[in-house]
């Protein structure tokens, strides 16, 4: 007995092509998607708290985006070095930023305009989080998915869990490779059926390499390989041809990003030696997968409390009613996002750190992305009414164990009660979009997953947002209040010895107040303050030893010590050699500061005391601290971050040695009277550049810094857009010569 399948009379399952495109709703679905989008991204701002100026955005990223932005506008680009930044100025090696990448710049001028970093953050957010809304409907349309399925799976992605609470929120950086993927996968793709020019894959390839994040890189070669079989399994032999050129074209982008960072590892703390370890460090497990579609079910990750491994509502709820068949009759052309799903799966539940990737959490919607491609198509070719019953049971079903689930991983009637609130909604919306399926076909369907996405979104920022575990920060995101308290306060180069728990939320006001006085990371960026302290994730191991700061700035009692006292191989104080002016010390580090000679206390509160150094240390544009008794320095002069002239007037023969307050990090180059000389690590991980003997009178130290391989990098890039560019030409010509061929 044959079994009756409901299908809408015009959604017809069929690889949509250049016609097919056309027609209504071409231009209004995907506009109206992203404008839904775009508004629903603010529901998050209207809780109490800055959602989207937290954690690492508001210490590290939205600062630094502040300050690259100044740079830009003064003609620095790319911005690879910062010396007055230490540990975190080495900005070609950190890659996070994204130096090279042009949208990046674009995006930093931005913000660098803005009166309030966090409301610039929140635009960027919210372009940011359409754009992932277009790229996943123009890629669903690719695959053959109806406008209306399309639409309701683009809404639904960039709300997901893992990119909303983490990417977005904490690691906006993050967010900007994963923008490139969906484009990168949709041009590719078309490239595959003939539509597009090879080149375009290189061009927005190397836009999502030189975006900085590993993820979106990994994200990239597991799209063209999978792509690649799909290509093959379609026997599309030249376009597979193509495409292994310009994934080589791609590849070759990778050295100028990525060779800094690995040729400076060995001096940091940021290993890129390998192994594989399983902390469990945000690392989902199958059963966590399993409840994608429960808005309110929170996984047992040490740390996390909101629903991280979220993805749509209907998801599963409407699972039980799809023609599944689909997918077999056409699993040739689906190859590619069943490929990157299951690559993805394979990742997420694999160990939580595999060289230098670890928190498997961040690469969730990654394979969600292709998730929702395969729901689209599958949508798109109708719901089976058949069975009725059985399909109803099985909802039902996977709403109770979803309120289970629920609670089981948050016990409480507060968990409790909102999952059965959350699931007798879903069920509703399901029941009413059956309905509207059965009464009206399929399209209008789309009115139904919208807003059920939507509300259940409420419902998540009701409940999960303002006053979660999120690292909240105090200190303002306007850089123009932020001047205003620091100015005349903190002269100089000023370095900070504090803990980072002296922002964390606490009890009473105090807390709230410490920022008035401190701050942690990069804020020191949106004050006009020279703070040497700066927010880094790859950290220089022979300063971080001897001031034993961390990846935030913040140091213990013991860094107040090390200042006063000479580091190894010195014969003056750290501080002298930093070229320090300013000194704030936290009252819970140090109770009770001792003056050293050459200091004065300049204030005193119940948290901080300020000690500034009588004669002004950094009053030159120059970094030297420390010369030789017998070389009198008569000028240094710093004509940018990479490059610094120091005239010598010697008075003996001997050798001798300059100390720069600068990391020494790998790329300086040294030329004294015009010969190459040495510089190396000196005290405390700084700069040292040993002159030769020779006679007494003048010379001159050239000193310059280029990133590691930068040639090499920019050659191979260089080699690689020629590559894409004869691949792109190859394409033309085989196009022509074949329309030239064909009869008329």
């Amino acid at each position: 007995m044959t079994q009756a399948v409901a299908v809408a009379p015009a959604e017809n399952v069929k690889p949509h092509g250049a016609d097919a495109a056309r027609g209504p709703g071409r231009v209004s679905a995907p506009l109206i998607t992203c404008l839904l989008v775009a508004a629903l991204a603010q529901l998050p701002v209207l809780r109490p708290g800055w959602f989207y100026f937290a954690d690492d955005s508001a210490t590290q990223v939205l600062p630094m985006w502040y300050h690259l932005g100044h740079q830009v506008r003064n003609g620095t680009w790319p911005p690879v070095l910062d010396p007055d930044l230490l540990m975190g100025g080495n900005l070609a090696a950190e890659t996070l930023y994204g130096i090279w990448n042009p949208v990046n710049a674009v995006v930093w001028v931005g913000v660098s305009f803005a009166a309030d970093v966090g409301v610039a953050g929140i635009v960027v957010r919210t372009v940011a989080l359409a754009a992932v809304a277009l790229g996943c409907y123009l890629l669903c349309r690719e695959y053959g998915a109806a406008r209306w399925s399309a639409s309701a799976l683009a809404t639904a992605l960039p709300l997901t869990g893992s990119l909303l609470h983490f990417d977005a929120a904490k690691w906006p950086a993050a967010l900007l490779a994963f923008v490139w993927v969906p484009f990168v996968w949709l041009v590719a793709r078309r490239m595959v059926r003939g539509r597009t020019n090879a080149f375009w894959i290189f061009l927005l390839g190397a836009l999502a390499v030189t975006a900085g994040n590993p993820y979106g890189l990994l994200g990239v070669c597991v799209v063209l390989a999978a792509l690649l079989i799909e290509a093959g399994l379609l026997r599309r032999w030249a376009a597979a041809y193509r495409l292994v050129l310009v994934s080589a074209a791609i590849a070759a982008v990778v050295p100028l990003v990525y060779l800094p960072l690995v040729r400076t590892a060995h001096m940091t703390w940021r290993s890129t030696s390998g192994g594989i370890h399983n902390s469990g460090g945000l690392a989902p497990h199958l059963d966590d997968l399993l409840n994608l579609s429960m808005p309110t079910y929170v996984p047992a990750i040490p740390g996390v409390g909101v629903p991280a491994v979220y993805f749509c509502w209907f998801a599963v709820p409407l699972a039980f009613w799809c023609d599944w068949s689909v997918l077999r009759r056409r699993s040739r052309e689906l190859a590619g996002p069943l490929v990157i799903a299951v690559v993805y799966l394979l990742v997420v539940l694999g160990p939580s750190e595999v060289w230098m990737f670890r928190w498997p959490l961040r690469v969730v919607h990654y394979g969600y992305l292709a998730l929702a491609v395969l729901l689209a198509v599958v949508l798109a070719a109708g719901l089976r009414l058949d069975r009725p019953r059985a399909r109803a049971a099985a909802t039902a079903v996977f709403l109770l164990l979803a309120v289970y689930f629920s609670a089981e991983r948050s016990p409480g009637l507060v968990t409790l009660r909102r999952a059965v609130l959350i699931s007798l909604l879903i069920g509703l919306l399901v029941t009413a979009g059956l309905a509207l399926y059965r009464a009206r076909g399929s399209k209008p369907l789309v009115a139904v997953l919208q807003v059920g996405t939507a509300l259940t979104f409420c419902a998540q920022c009701l409940w999960f947002i303002g006053g979660g575990a999120d690292l909240q920060y105090y200190f303002p995101s306007s850089p123009e209040q932020m001047r205003e308290n620091y100015a005349g306060r903190y002269e100089g180069r000023v370095l900070q010895i504090a803990d980072t728990a002296l922002n964390e939320p606490g009890p009473g006001e105090e807390s709230r107040e410490m920022w008035r006085d401190m701050t942690m990371g990069n804020a020191f960026l949106l004050s006009g303050v020279d703070g040497l302290g700066s927010y880094t994730g790859i950290g220089f191991r022979e300063l971080t030893d001897v001031l034993c700061m961390r990846y935030d700035g913040s140091s213990c009692p013991a860094a107040y010590d090390a200042l006063w006292r000479p580091p190894p191989g010195a014969d003056v104080r750290l501080a002298d050699l930093l070229l320090l002016d300013t000194v704030v010390v936290q009252h819970e580090i140090v109770p009770q500061p001792v003056v050293p000679e050459g200091w004065h206390l300049v204030e005193r509160n119940s948290r901080i005391s300020v000690l500034r150094r009588d004669v002004p240390a950094s009053a030159g544009t120059g970094h030297l601290s420390w010369a030789s008794p017998h070389l009198r320095v008569v000028s240094d002069v710093s004509d940018g971050p990479r490059t610094e002239g120091v005239d010598v007037l010697r008075s003996g023969g001997g050798a001798g040695r300059l100390v720069f307050a600068r990391m020494a990090w790998p790329g300086y180059t040294a030329t004294w009277n015009g010969s190459e000389v040495p510089a190396h690590a000196g005290p405390a991980g700084l700069l040292e550049v040993a002159l030769p003997a020779g006679p007494p009178g003048p010379g001159r130290l050239e000193l310059t810094w280029t990133p590691p391989s930068m040639r090499l990098g920019l050659g191979s890039a260089a080699g690689g857009a020629l590559l894409a560019a004869g691949v792109g030409i190859q394409q033309v010509t085989a196009r022509r010569r074949e329309s030239a061929g064909a009869p008329r």
